[in-house]
């Protein structure tokens, strides 16, 4: 579908748009007359056909369509025969500083009252939609800071494909759009959804998104963008290698019966936590929630963690009170077992994380016991989820060739070992790469729809719903 464009002649003659304007209006035309086409089509003299507005939508997009109708209701604002809401709602479609008479040609002159009817099937179907608007927004008389916020973008901002309310939450990072002081309108940040980056004019918005009354995936969501991240990994000693006794033993006596020695330690997991600070990690590794894949000891005196990126990057040694900063040879440490993986769980973007290759790291991820699905034609990759994820209650969580895959699972590369046997090893960068953007979908509820994948394509609609009820015809009085 083609461009709608929304100002003046005069605004394309300043703006350099004078052949948007143009091959927009061309398409207005067409449109207009596609919709006389229909209704004449669809009017047996007593009533309108309710399907009569469906392949004007199809082949037009409610944006135009809306917009040639509005058009139509302003050129014939005194006319009775249109009700008093489809006259107001024209306003919410064409802003009011635009020339009327711009729109003289392609208004449709049906019948009033029949267009009339033929409008409210639109917005019928448009309504259909379950798009927020600004009665979902927090209510301020003062223009609003953006920054950090969750924010509603207005419906005409979003091609025809995308017109579906969970994408329009798009949470704000930053850019002089946020504040209402500054001269700057762009917006900087990402779809909520799926963390898509993107930007934005301030004036593409709604206004801040009112938390209250957020879908239970939008809160779980914003949630898990406003936690504090933390890539680590973390390595104990090797009991097998603890000539000198060292596990568990603080810093000062470490380093008094011959030092912290890297190769006397093995990596158990490496990934990203939602933690703040080193104390924070502790915590979580002594909690009954550790990192999906963690495969070791609780943490204890003696760990070393290396924080991978950030101001406080490097690697720090867990001492009876508190971490102290140390030099470490990653090289040197045991970590042939690790490998590389990508953890996918509810509602989350796909991350990286190194687990050990062993059959408990690999349960300790989805939750319980493994179950593999093939959805490679190479097979030199692998999902794995948990074989009971039907039974257990679990949430849907992402589509998988042709399986809806409910709660946690990860993938991980497929080899043939050298008995020919398939076996689990890392996935390569350009395979992480690859399925962060394969996987880059949520799966959400919608009351009244069902289950919707949003996605880098259309929305598609999963398991549906009850069928909406079918619209009456609507009978018209001439």
């Amino acid at each position: 579908m083609s461009y709608l464009y929304r100002q003046s002649f005069e605004n394309a003659k300043l703006t350099g748009e004078i052949e948007a304007y143009r091959e927009s209006r061309t398409e207005n035309i067409r449109c207009k007359k596609a919709i006389e086409s229909a209704i004449s089509d669809s009017f047996d003299g007593f009533t309108l056909n309710k399907n009569g507005a469906k392949k004007v939508i199809a082949d037009f997009g409610y944006d135009r369509t809306m917009w040639v109708l509005a058009a139509s209701i302003l050129n014939k604002k005194d006319d009775g025969r249109f009700s008093r809401e489809n006259k107001e709602w024209t306003r919410s479609v064409i802003p009011s500083y635009l020339p009327q008479k711009e729109m003289r040609e392609y208004c449709v002159y049906s019948h009033p009252a029949v267009l009339n009817g033929f409008i409210d099937q639109v917005k019928k179907r448009y309504d259909r939609l379950g798009l927020v608007g600004e009665k979902q927004c927090v209510q301020s008389d003062k223009p609003q800071d953006y920054e950090r916020k969750l924010l509603i973008l207005k419906p005409e901002i979003l091609n025809e494909q995308f017109k579906d309310p969970i994408n329009q939450y798009f949470y704000a990072a930053g850019g002089f759009g946020c504040d209402p002081e500054k001269s700057g309108r762009k917006v900087f940040g990402q779809f909520l959804a799926d963390d898509e980056k993107a930007q934005f004019y301030r004036e593409d918005f709604f206004g801040v998104a009112d938390y209250e009354q957020l879908p239970k995936w939008a809160v779980e969501r914003l949630e898990q963008i406003e936690a504090p991240q933390m890539k680590i990994r973390i390595f104990q000693i090797d009991h097998e290698k603890d000539r000198n006794k060292l596990a568990f033993m603080n810093y000062d006596y470490t380093q008094s019966h011959g030092g912290i020695k890297a190769e006397n330690y093995r990596q158990i997991y490496g990934g990203t936590v939602t933690c703040d600070s080193l104390e924070s990690v502790f915590a979580l590794c002594n909690s009954d929630k550790t990192p999906p894949g963690y495969l070791g000891e609780s943490m204890s005196v003696s760990n070393v963690i290396e924080i991978c990126d950030g101001k406080d990057k490097g690697f720090y040694f867990c001492d009876s009170v508190g971490f102290k900063p140390i030099d470490f040879d990653i090289d040197k440490t045991n970590h042939s077992d690790i490998m590389k993986i990508l953890i996918v769980e509810n509602g989350k973007a796909p991350y990286e994380a190194e687990i050990r290759n062993d059959i408990h790291a690999m349960q300790s991820v989805v939750g319980g016991c493994i179950e593999p699905i093939y959805f490679e034609p190479k097979q030199d990759a692998i999902v794995w989820c948990n074989d009971e994820f039907l039974l257990n209650g679990s949430e849907p969580n992402r589509i998988v060739g042709a399986t809806l895959v409910h709660g946690t699972f990860y993938i991980s590369g497929n080899y043939q070992n050298e008995y020919g046997e398939w076996d689990s090893c890392s996935l390569t960068d350009e395979q992480i790469e690859k399925y962060k953007e394969q996987f880059n979908h949520v799966v959400v509820n919608l009351p009244g729809i069902g289950l919707i994948a949003v996605r880098e394509t259309k929305p598609e609609i999963i398991e549906p719903d009850e069928e909406f009820e079918e619209e009456h015809e609507i009978e018209q009085t001439m």
